[in-house]
């Protein structure tokens, strides 16, 4: 019995000695390897500073036909969205109340001309029979102006021919400049002209279109001040439509409006675009990019710049391999890579891959790479600028 008190008793010693020694030693803290990052330096070249904005299509030139005379319509001499050319015969109006008014006219100055041979033949007699005293001044005088007065008449009848043979005329509708027509507004039979000088249709010429967009006055300055260095050849102008990538069409910017709008703070802004295929149409909206200077700039992959509360910034390894971060000021986008304003410098390494797993503060182990990108094209790419 005295045995098993004691083992008991030798067992219960031994727990609180393991207890004693577990509570005077310090638990070992195993430190987790620090992550790999892939780290760069800015690249450093050329870029072009450009804006970019929307705009509106419009055409060259737009003429409204109208009918300048009264009448039916008679013919309709074209398709619907053709092409025509200046002087082109679109309608015909009814020309017979015309043309008989013209000959009504011809008759009256042919009946003014007799007239006035008449009157002239007794002036002539008047004054050879005042020279030789047969007659008094006065019937001179009278002679005199019944000549005159016929000649007033000849003249008046000669107006009213041209304004008859006008009217004819005005009754074969023309194209006045070359370009598509739009359709036909009235059919034949239609009565034109008779309240309101009738629309018939439209011809817009194409062949170059103006495209207006409105600029601020901020963005005025440097385009203003690019015009006053290089007055010639004209500010180039890139566009893409809503289908497009990037900028493709090149045309150059031939007008700036003479004052900015106190209401919105910009000026309106007109580029010229040939159009030679037809593609671009009155109405339409598209992108504008205008390329403003070129200048040595440091970029970094797009994906590396974040956004926090401070603004966008990115992260950076220092001499000591620890995770700092630099708030920047961006400028637009160069085929992937965006320009970087402010607060980063070339001799940074900045992180390009595996930002997830750094911290600001934190070690890393870090893996170097090289940023490579294409020559810059101001038509190349469909991003906007961010500032």
């Amino acid at each position: 019995m005295k045995a098993w008190k004691r083992c008991i008793l030798v067992a219960v010693l031994f727990s609180v000695l393991l207890m004693i020694h577990g509570c005077g030693s310090e638990p070992s803290v195993v430190q987790p390897p620090a992550p790999e990052v892939t780290v760069s330096k800015p690249l450093k070249k050329d870029v072009i500073l450009y804006l970019e904005y929307t705009g509106n299509i419009v055409a060259l030139q737009k003429v409204e036909i109208r009918a300048r005379v009264a009448g039916f319509l008679e013919k309709i001499n074209f398709t619907p969205r053709s092409e025509v050319k200046a002087n082109d015969l679109l309608f015909v109006i009814d020309p017979k109340p015309y043309r008989a008014k013209v000959d009504q006219a011809l008759a009256t100055v042919a009946a003014r001309k007799a007239s006035l041979n008449l009157a002239q033949v007794e002036y002539e007699k008047a004054r050879q029979l005042e020279s030789k005293d047969a007659i008094s001044q006065i019937k001179l005088v009278e002679q005199t102006a019944k000549r005159d007065v016929a000649k007033a008449e000849l003249a008046q009848a000669q107006a009213d021919l041209e304004a008859a043979e006008l009217d004819l005329e005005y009754t074969h509708v023309k194209a006045p400049i070359s370009g598509h027509v739009g359709r036909n507004l009235v059919d034949v039979g239609s009565l034109v002209g008779a309240q309101e000088k009738t629309l018939l249709t439209t011809v817009v010429n194409d062949k170059s279109v103006y495209v207006y967009f409105s600029a601020s006055e901020q963005d005025l300055l440097p385009l203003i001040r690019k015009e006053e260095k290089t007055p010639a050849p004209k500010p180039l102008a890139f566009m893409g439509l809503s289908d497009e990538k990037g900028f493709p069409h090149e045309g150059y910017i031939d007008f700036f409006d003479t004052e900015i709008d106190p209401s919105t703070g910009t000026m309106q802004i007109r580029a010229v675009f040939p159009n030679d295929n037809g593609l671009f149409l009155p109405g339409m909206f598209v992108r504008i990019r205008v390329p403003v200077e070129r200048f040595e700039a440091i970029l970094v992959p797009d994906s590396a710049i974040q956004a926090g509360q401070g603004g966008k910034f990115v992260l950076v390894v220092n001499e000591n391999k620890v995770v700092e971060q630099r708030i920047v000021r961006t400028g637009q986008l160069e085929d992937r890579m965006r320009v970087i304003l402010d607060g980063l410098k070339e001799q940074d390494w900045v992180i390009v891959n595996g930002i997830r797993r750094a911290r600001p503060g934190q070690p890393v182990k870090t893996v170097e790479s090289q940023l490579s990108v294409g020559q810059p094209e101001v038509g190349a790419t469909t991003q906007q600028p961010k500032k």
